[in-house]
C-alpha cells in the first residue's frame, strides 16, 4: 500500500499567541507536511517546521515546499528551519509572485534586513525557485500531481490540491468562503476530498469580511457541499482556547460528522 499520510505541524493563526489557554491544539504557526509516495511535500512555512526534522517516515533528502502566501504567520519559520543549511538537501520551493517580479523575489525580501539579520545566501541547501501561476498544475515524481487554485484573501493566495494514488488532499487556509458561495471553480477544486483543511478562524456569527478567513460553521457548509472525506479545522483565531476549539469542533460535527479540530503533530494516514 502507497504512503498517503498528512502531519500537521502548525495550526495557529496570526501568531503564535498561547496565553495559557491551549496546550491540547498547540499555538505554532501554519505549517503542514504530507508524505505522498517517496516525495515530501510542506505546505507553509510558520514556526511550526521547526519540528519538521523529528518526524520519522518522512523523506528527508528532497523536498517540496508549497506557500500559500507571504503572510508572517504562513513563513516565520522558514529562517530556522535546520536543513535549509545542511548541503546535503534538495528543496523545490513553490509559490505565487507575492507582487514581485518571482516567487524568488517574494522571499528574498521576506530575508532582509529590517526583519532579518541574513538572507537567501545563508542557506546551503541546494534550492530551485518556481513562480506558480493559480490554475496551474504541479507534475513531481512518482505520480504525484499538484493542482493550485487562487483563494480569497489579500494578496495572492493559493490554494493547494495534492492527488495521489487515487485519493486527494486539499489544503485551503487563509479563505473566505463565503466569497467563493457561487464560484464553480473552486466547487471543483475541493469535491471530494479524502483529507480538506479550511480556514476556520472565527467562531460564528464573528466574520469580519474583507479579512480573507472563515467560521467553523462556513468550513462544515462547505466539506458537506462537497462531499468531503474529512474536514480539518485549521488556522484558528489566535485567542482561542482548547475549550473554546473543543466546542467549534463539536458544533462543526452536527453540520458534518466527520469534520476535527486539527491540532499540533497530528498525523492521518488517507
Amino acid at each position: 500500500m502507497s504512503t498517503f499520510e498528512v502531519t500537521f505541524l502548525g495550526t495557529n493563526g496570526s501568531c503564535a499567541y498561547n496565553g495559557g489557554h491551549r496546550s491540547k491544539y498547540g499555538t505554532n504557526t501554519l505549517c503542514v507536511a504530507v508524505q505522498a509516495g517517496q516525495e515530501t511535500l510542506i505546505f507553509d512555512t510558520g514556526s511550526g517546521i521547526c519540528g519538521f526534522q523529528e518526524l520519522q517516515g518522512y523523506d528527508k533528502e528532497h523536498m517540496h515546499i508549497f506557500f500559500s502566501h507571504y503572510h508572517i504567520d504562513h513563513f516565520s519559520g522558514l529562517l530556522f528551519f535546520p536543513l535549509l543549511f545542511d548541503r546535503q538537501k534538495k528543496f523545490d520551493l513553490y509559490g505565487g509572485d507575492g507582487g514581485k517580479t518571482s516567487m524568488r523575489g517574494a522571499v528574498d525580501d521576506f530575508l532582509s534586513n529590517p526583519l532579518h539579520p541574513v538572507g537567501l545566501g545563508s542557506f546551503t541547501a541546494q534550492l530551485d525557485f518556481h513562480t506558480v501561476t493559480p490554475g496551474q498544475a504541479i507534475t513531481l515524481p512518482g505520480g504525484v500531481t499538484v493542482h493550485t487554485y487562487r483563494l480569497s484573501h489579500p494578496g495572492v493566495t493559493l490554494g493547494y490540491r495534492v492527488e495521489y494514488d487515487g485519493k486527494v488532499f486539499c489544503y485551503c487556509t487563509d479563505v473566505e468562503l463565503s466569497a467563493h458561495l457561487n464560484d464553480d471553480g473552486l466547487l471543483r477544486f475541493t469535491q471530494d476530498a479524502d483529507l480538506l483543511v479550511l480556514d476556520s478562524f472565527f467562531d460564528d456569527g464573528k466574520v469580519v469580511p474583507g479579512w480573507g478567513h472563515s467560521s467553523w460553521r462556513e468550513c462544515a457548509d462547505w466539506a458537506k457541499r462537497v462531499n468531503a472525506g474529512k474536514m480539518a479545522l485549521f488556522h484558528y483565531g489566535f485567542s482561542l482556547g482548547d475549550n473554546e476549539i473543543d466546542d467549534m469542533e463539536k458544533k462543526a460535527k452536527r453540520i458534518f460528522p466527520n469534520a476535527f479540530a486539527s491540532a499540533d503533530r497530528m498525523r492521518l494516514e488517507l
